[in-house]
């Protein structure tokens, strides 16, 4: 069985938006976890915490996010059980003076330099490396869903390779891909599968311009000025699931099968989904590995540089993770 270990971690820029991700095997009793946050130069503890929320199932794993403040040059402990089965920093090597890490000496797994919009993150390989913020989920309109486009709304089913859609940055952008796949959203795959419905009107007047349905994952754009002082970035990026309860937005049970697609340009892009701006797919090294062989092949054949995923380069806004989301619903004060 695998054992609990940290995934993705963020520590560049205002404590209030660091956060720690684990996962651990799905099922798994989680109340002998501990996070311990060390202190740079001294070694000392910081904050000793549980877990964190629970965010999502993948491949086996639950996934957990914290929200705690982690200094550029201090140290994290995972312990289970009230054993350290990893220590690990970022800037700088720490030595940890009490607390369940005490005289053990930090792995270093790597920085993001001075860039606050990247975490340290394990890759497909179980290396770390810096790559930009919670990347790695699937966002899929549900059929039926009306892509603005060059020739007018089009039925994301009726899309095809090369159709000119509107984008956010920059006018128009190629489809370069699409692909599609049927949930099953009963039963335990509802709040992991099940749509989630944006109601017409709700943010903003006249947007959506009908209900939206969209998968949990997926990503909306919002703007705000209150997002400038939370997060140094005005416009950004919400996980649908994570509005669930706000302005009537809700996840649906009347969509047993819901078949979901996911389109793709030659970067990520910010398009308009029945009048309300949402994101493009990313291709990151999770959501690689949830499609089926043959589509998985295809989209290889046409992006071969995706096996270096980096290569896909950044998302079109800062991604918000569930923390953070929360403090950007409470604040915002217009869609």
């Amino acid at each position: 069985m695998a054992e609990p270990r940290f995934t993705e971690i963020k520590y560049r820029g205002p404590g209030n938006q660091d956060f720690i991700e684990i996962a651990v095997p799905a099922g798994m009793d989680t109340s002998n976890i501990q996070v311990v946050v060390y202190n740079q130069n001294t070694g000392t503890i910081r904050s000793v915490n549980g877990i964190g929320d629970y965010q999502d199932t993948q491949f086996g794993q639950d996934v957990y996010s914290l929200s705690a403040p982690v200094h550029k040059d201090g140290a994290v402990a995972l312990v289970v059980d009230g054993v350290v089965t990893e220590f690990v920093s970022f800037d700088s090597i720490v030595t940890a003076v009490g607390g369940p890490a005490d005289g053990m000496q930090s792995d270093q797994i790597g920085s993001t330099g001075n860039n606050q919009n990247q975490s340290v993150q394990l890759d497909e390989n179980g290396n770390w490396v810096s790559a930009g913020l919670n990347e790695g989920t699937i966002p899929c309109f549900l059929h039926g869903t009306k892509i603005a486009t060059k020739r007018g709304e089009v039925a994301v089913e009726d899309l095809r390779p090369g159709d000119m859609v509107v984008v956010r940055d920059g006018g128009f952008a190629p489809i370069r891909w699409i692909g599609s796949y049927r949930a099953n959203a009963r039963g335990a795959g509802f709040e992991k599968s099940a749509p989630v419905r944006i109601p017409q009107g709700s943010m903003g007047r006249g947007v959506p311009a009908r209900d939206l349905y969209v998968s949990p994952n997926h990503r909306i754009w919002m703007r705000d000025a209150s997002f400038e002082v939370l997060f140094e970035e005005r416009e950004v990026l919400i996980p649908a699931k994570q509005l669930v309860g706000w302005k009537g937005i809700e996840q649906v049970s009347y969509v047993p099968e819901p078949e979901y697609f996911h389109i793709l340009f030659d970067k990520h892009q910010i398009i308009l989904s029945d009048g309300l701006q949402t994101e493009s797919f990313h291709p990151g090294e999770l959501t690689i590995d949830q499609f089926e062989h043959e589509a998985r092949d295809e989209l290889m054949r046409m992006f071969p540089d995706l096996l270096d995923l980096a290569a896909y380069g950044e998302t079109a806004r800062r991604c918000l993770k569930s923390h953070e989301a929360k403090l950007a619903v409470a604040s915002s004060t217009a869609a």
